[in-house]
Formats: structure tokens, C-alpha cells, sequence
């Protein structure tokens, strides 16, 4: 029927675009906090909050993380690596694995 000049016409595109702003959403919050400081809940959203804005606030402080997490691994490491050979080079060992083998 289409190919005759009754095509079906397209289904219209119904996309109702929505403004989002945060600082409005996190100014509601603090004031509905301030109307109820008794809620457990909002307490908590509070913290946490607060933690993002820290987190998000300083651009060093992920970078600053990361290099303390990278050098307690590397000293972790130094220390493994000490004692399995503490361990290898001892006499202790050689003797336990001549009476294993008989």
C-alpha cells in the first residue's frame, strides 16, 4: 500500500527534555536537613555528602591517595620479599625438607 501514496506517516519523537541543577537539589537538602535534624537518614546524606564535596573539592587528593597506596604496596612487597629469603637462606629449612625426603 505504500508504494500507491498512502505511506504511513513516522511516529513523532516525544522527548521532553529535563533541566537538572545540582545546586539547587543540595541547597533543598541542606534546608529540608535544617527543618528535621532528628532524621537518621538525612544525617546520614549529609555525611556523605559532605565526603563527595571533599573528595570532588580537591584535585590533588586522588592523586595524593593513590601515592600512598602505591608506596605502602611497594613497602609491603620489600618486606615479602626479606623474609622469603630470611626463610630460603636459613638452615632451618634445608634440614625440614632432608627429613621430608628421607
Amino acid at each position: 500500500m505504500g508504494f500507491l501514496g498512502n505511506s504511513r506517516k513516522p511516529k513523532p519523537f516525544g522527548f521532553i527534555p529535563r533541566f537538572y541543577d545540582e545546586q539547587k537539589e543540595e541547597r533543598e537538602k541542606r534546608l529540608k536537613a535544617l527543618d528535621n535534624p532528628d532524621d537518621i537518614d538525612i544525617a546520614k546524606d549529609r555525611i556523605k555528602s559532605g565526603l563527595r564535596a571533599t573528595y570532588r573539592g580537591d584535585v590533588g587528593y586522588k592523586k595524593n591517595q593513590t601515592k600512598k597506596a602505591n608506596l605502602r604496596l611497594f613497602y609491603i612487597i620489600i618486606v615479602l620479599v626479606l623474609v622469603c629469603y630470611m626463610i630460603l637462606r636459613s638452615t632451618a629449612i634445608t634440614n625440614f625438607m632432608e627429613k621430608i625426603g628421607g
